[in-house]
């Protein structure tokens, strides 16, 4: 069995996965994750009538998101991973997002949007968002829409909180879907996935994904 959290946002995703079934819990927490999350993690396994000892592996939603909410379910993730000897499954925030979108509207490419700050928003290219682990074209980066003026969206569909800063080019894609968040259900599925290919971590290894950062970096060289 796998548990599962999301704390990118304002409120507290979590969930389990076992053999294809599963569970999930949303706590609106408005961002008091610090304090609630453990409490919350238990009183769901208590109320799924499970306990600790019945998880075999962790993952969450590493981002992009809150700067907060990351770094508590890293702490929360690493804490419990090392208590329990548990490998962990970080997942890209915006992968999650791209499946929801591919299983909802039954399409295969998704730009993925989540706003960022002003009139920038993180963005990620993923491919066969219908099947079971959509796959990254490119890498996620920091967009205007300005930036992907000269980009051939025909053949892509629109996803995420951040379309509203690509009005102007929403005609030239196959549409919007309306999935603007992280869910638990295609999180879990996906880390089931990942599990079951021996893609996890140790508890050192896990760590939230910036993508500002990333860009930063490459822009040394």
């Amino acid at each position: 069995m796998i548990l599962g959290l999301d704390t990118t946002g304002r409120d507290l995703k979590l969930g389990l996965i076992r053999k294809g079934e599963v569970r999930t819990r949303l706590f609106s927490n408005d961002l008091r994750h610090s304090r609630e999350i453990l409490p919350q993690i238990l009183r769901f396994l208590d109320e799924e009538g499970e306990n600790l000892k019945s998880i075999q592996a962790l993952a969450f939603s590493q981002g992009p998101g809150s700067f907060t909410g990351l770094r508590i379910a890293v702490g929360v993730i690493q804490g419990l991973a090392y208590g329990l000897n548990l490998p962990v499954i970080p997942i890209p925030t915006l992968s999650i997002m791209a499946r929801a979108a591919g299983q909802q509207a039954q399409v295969t490419r998704v730009l993925v949007t989540m706003h960022a700050r002003e009139e920038e928003f993180y963005g990620a290219f993923y491919e066969g968002c219908d099947g079971l682990l959509p796959s990254l074209f490119g890498q996620a980066e920091v967009y205007t829409a300005q930036m992907l003026a000269e980009h051939d969206l025909a053949s892509w569909s629109l996803a995420g909180d951040g379309v509203f800063l690509m009005q102007e080019q929403v005609h030239q894609t196959q549409g919007v879907i309306d999935v603007t968040s992280p869910d638990a259900q295609n999180l879990l599925q996906i880390a089931e996935a990942m599990h079951a290919a021996g893609a996890v971590v140790s508890a050192l290894e896990a760590a939230p994904l910036y993508v500002r950062e990333t860009v930063a970096q490459k822009s040394r060289y």
